[in-house]
């Protein structure tokens, strides 16, 4: 079974489907896209937005479940004085200077050149040309000779940069090819990349701020030989970091007079309702209990079920650390059990038969009705309504039936939410090679994209005309005092040449994003003011200790290749086992045995000790 959530190294390269939904919330915002052409990207982004129209709070944690707990660097209430606001309020993940950067410009007293070279853009006309580039020239006195890489349809920017490194030809800097962690280490060992220890402590004043104020992208950045080889991007999206969830059409519940569950049992009672009542109301039996598609951004429905037996990390990776040993989740009895609950749900004819073979196209039809106007689907996975709904900012359609159902309450108590703590750092998007004439000012130039000013030029244009500083009052995603707020939808056009869409190393803290001004009027349908409601509501509080979840690794070559040559083999057996298992192709009880077996065979032993020993160098 193929699936395609989104997430395939999200601890690597980040939530790009995050992103898109920023740019729909923020398209809706700023009003300048039509109602037709922000309906088209909801469909289209692989979005992590949830459902929720109330108050922000924590939910209280239930008996035997991880203990809520405020976010970690939310910023606290408070007036703050002047326009433009100089800083967040106090307790932010960071103090971004606003109006007075800390670093001193220019860089140089004479222009400087640096040779940089970056994978084409099709968000991106001309870097050479473009308005950020120019500004930021201005203000570094560095001048960049850029050498773009087109991307080819097969291996993209990496197979790009392989063939230059393999060739020899490359320029100073290398900038948006995110290299795994495993490519970064063995060049840097060969010198061909730059360690930026040193360099990051004499002159790195805003790497240093981030690492301190987001220490796991600095441990995220680290090889196992303690060098850093690569700038990361941080990008730290707070919805993103619990994206597997779980939704239900509340209309369905209210026909059935039950409320939202919270234990399996109550899930299981609430479907066979939803099979049984006729919850939307038009007379015919076509509801479906539970439904999805695999193809889903976080559709694979043991994302989040196997919450009620032990922690998933949200990836098909699916290994995590216990008492200090990579374990994969798919072999423990955790998972055999969930398999057991869904498949007694598939015998009783409230799983829906295609949510392994479905595409989204698929899903999203029915999901917006069928050629009809009434909700079909009870419940699904997927990280947010936009994947089997179509969202419209302007008014509620069926989307706005669906809310988010907390971790379900399995054997003991347990509940856990899939979080990725790791997620939010982007490994590998500046890299300076052993050409640079200059490291030092190199590593300057990218450090000052990490300044407020920069990053959010860089991403959402030229400040007072597509964005500003946020004004004294007026309130932020998380409903306190926002730090800036949208002027246009220049984030959201295709092809542009204004700013960089993201390319190169920047520093977007929580704070930071959930600081952008809503307007009171445009709350209610939000993205981003319902998806961070309900994840601190229902998901927040389930979060599992940071230490469960496995870091990135930096695998040696041999490493690698075994990790490389069994992760498809593996990966395959445990997904066609599971869903032979849970629609009745085969008993779980009696293949349990064999599938273990079937695993070692392939290399099961072999694929986790290369997991582990990396794991404990970097420990160690």
């Amino acid at each position: 079974m193929t699936k395609s959530t989104g997430d395939s190294d999200v601890s690597q390269f980040g939530c790009s489907d995050c992103d898109d939904v920023s740019r729909i919330a923020n398209a809706a915002r700023t009003s300048r896209l039509s109602r037709r052409e922000v309906i088209h990207g909801a469909a289209t982004a692989g979005a992590g937005a949830v459902l929720g129209l109330g108050g922000a709070r924590l939910a209280g944690a239930q008996s035997g479940t991880p203990a809520a707990s405020p976010i970690s660097g939310t910023p606290v209430a408070s007036p703050v004085s002047g326009s433009p606001v100089a800083s967040p309020v106090a307790g932010a993940q960071i103090d971004p200077t606003l109006t007075e950067p800390v670093q001193s410009y220019p860089l140089t007293a004479e222009k400087q050149t640096l040779r940089v070279m970056i994978p084409a853009s099709a968000n991106v006309q001309d870097y050479a040309t473009n308005d950020f580039t120019a500004w930021f020239e201005e203000r570094t006195n560095v001048h960049v000779e850029w050498q773009v890489l087109p991307q080819d349809d097969g291996g993209g920017s990496a197979t790009a940069l392989n063939l230059q490194l393999v060739s020899g030809d490359y320029a100073e800097v290398l900038m948006n090819f995110y290299p795994s962690p495993s490519v970064l280490q063995l060049y840097g060992q060969q010198g061909t990349f730059v360690p930026l220890n040193d360099l990051i402590e004499q002159h790195g004043v805003y790497t240093k701020r981030a690492f301190e104020t987001y220490p796991l992208a600095g441990e995220a950045s680290t090889a196992t030989d303690g060098n850093i080889y690569a700038l990361p991007q941080v990008n730290d999206c707070y919805h993103c970091s619990m994206s597997s969830k779980l939704w239900i059409n509340k209309e369905f519940l209210a026909s059935a007079g039950m409320d939202v569950p919270t234990t399996l049992d109550e899930y299981a009672e609430v479907l066979r309702a939803f099979k049984a009542s006729d919850p939307n109301g038009n007379g015919q039996p076509d509801e479906l209990p539970l439904s999805g598609s695999y193809r889903a951004w976080h559709g694979s429905i043991d994302h989040f079920f196997t919450g009620s037996y032990l922690y998933h990390p949200g990836n098909e990776a699916r290994l995590i650390v216990i008492d200090g040993q990579v374990t994969p989740v798919y072999t423990q009895e955790g998972w055999k059990e969930q398999i057991k609950y869904l498949a007694g749900l598939y015998q009783e004819g409230l799983i829906d038969a295609e949510l392994f073979t479905r595409d989204q196209d698929q899903l999203r039809r029915i999901g917006d009705g069928n050629g009809g106007t009434a909700a079909l689907m009870g419940s699904v996975a997927a990280g947010w309504f936009g994947e089997f709904t179509t969202y419209t900012p302007d008014a509620p359609g069926l989307w706005a039936q669906y809310t988010t159902v907390p971790p379900l309450e399995g054997p003991g108590g347990v509940r856990f939410s899939g979080y990725n703590p790791y997620g939010a750092a982007a490994i590998g998007s500046f890299i300076i090679t052993d050409k640079c004439a200059d490291p030092a000012l190199a590593l300057k130039w990218a450090d000052a994209l990490g300044e407020i000013e920069a990053t959010t030029r860089s991403i959402h244009g030229v400040k007072d005309t597509d964005w500003t500083w946020a004004n004294e009052g007026e309130l932020g995603i998380n409903g306190k005092q926002a730090i800036w707020k949208s002027l246009s939808d220049i984030a959201n056009v295709p092809t542009q040449n204004v700013h960089w869409s993201q390319a190169g190393p920047s520093y977007r803290s929580s704070d930071y994003r959930l600081g952008q001004y809503v307007a009171p009027e445009d709350a209610e349908f939000d993205i981003e003011v319902i998806l961070y409601n309900q994840t601190l509501e229902n998901y927040e509080p389930y979060k599992q200790p940071e230490s469960m979840a496995l870091p990135p690794l930096y695998f040696s070559e041999d490493q690698a290749q075994v990790v490389a040559e069994l992760t498809p083999t593996i990966q395959a057996l445990v997904d066609q086992t599971f869903s032979q298992a849970v629609t009745g192709q085969i008993n779980i009880d009696d293949a349990w045995q064999g599938y273990l077996d079937s695993l070692e065979g392939l290399g099961l032993s072999a694929f986790v000790q290369s997991h582990q020993e990396v794991f404990d160098a970097r420990s160690g």
